[in-house]
């Protein structure tokens, strides 16, 4: 398994390093004087990095928005790993956007506990609608833990993004609320591609992405980036199943 994975991360590396060091390069020559297209550039890279691993065979999006993740367990440890290293690279190379991350607002613990309701309540009915029952899946007790690891780690580096840098910058021009709504309409937005082209799955994604994203945006206005971390981590992990290429 670990052999297959390095393989399988090795290609997924090499295939989107020519990408991702142009979108370096453009990061780097804009002045940080203008935050808001430094944003921009990063949340453009995010997508290219998240986007890409569907025509690789790393998770899939079916009917009724079941995603599927593949099923070698040491895969999903190292990209949820990598979210997270990703986090500190950039808390290190951006500091100003940095300082615009909320993680907590009000108590830690109230938030936490409001972040796993709200991720139950956007995907404990998906997967009841869809029937997922663990023991269907081969093998989907060993995949799990890893599973909570990217579901976690992965969507900590998304929610920096959307609700840290985005909506912590437009914080400081519009009121909370509508700072929240804006980050959500611009992650459903930024899953348009993926929807329209990669996937062709079309609005059923964008719906179930618009719901997730101003969900998202309004936990992070109560309680913080951390909060809305656990709701985006736990509503995927709840509609996530193992997928073999």
């Amino acid at each position: 398994m670990i052999a297959e994975g390095l393989a399988v991360l090795i290609h997924y590396t090499t295939y989107l390093t020519p990408g991702v060091l142009l979108f370096g390069l453009w990061f780097a020559l804009t002045p940080k004087a203008m935050p808001a297209m430094r944003i921009l550039i990063l949340l453009a890279a995010f997508v290219l990095m998240r986007d890409v691993m569907t025509p690789l065979g790393l998770w899939t999006l079916g009917s009724g928005v079941q995603i599927g993740f593949t099923a070698n367990a040491f895969v999903l440890a190292v990209l949820g790993g990598l979210s997270v290293l990703l986090i500190l690279l950039l808390a290190y190379i951006a500091p100003d956007l940095w300082r615009l991350v909320r993680w907590t607002i009000g108590s830690p613990h109230v938030g936490l506990a409001v972040g796993l309701l709200v991720g139950c309540l956007i995907g404990a009915p998906l997967r009841l609608y869809q029937g997922i029952e663990a023991s269907a899946f081969y093998g989907y007790w060993v995949w799990l833990p890893a599973m909570v690891v990217l579901a976690y780690g992965a969507n900590a580096l998304e929610e920096v993004l959307f609700r840290g840098f985005l909506q912590g910058y437009l914080e400081q021009q519009l009121t909370p609320l509508r700072a929240a709504l804006t980050s959500g309409v611009a992650f459903a937005a930024c899953h348009a591609f993926l929807a329209l082209s990669v996937t062709q799955l079309g609005w059923p994604v964008l719906v179930f992405t618009l719901i997730e994203g101003v969900a998202c945006g309004l936990v992070r206005m109560r309680y913080g980036v951390l909060a809305a971390t656990v709701t985006h981590g736990t509503a995927i992990l709840l509609v996530a199943v193992p997928y073999i290429a």
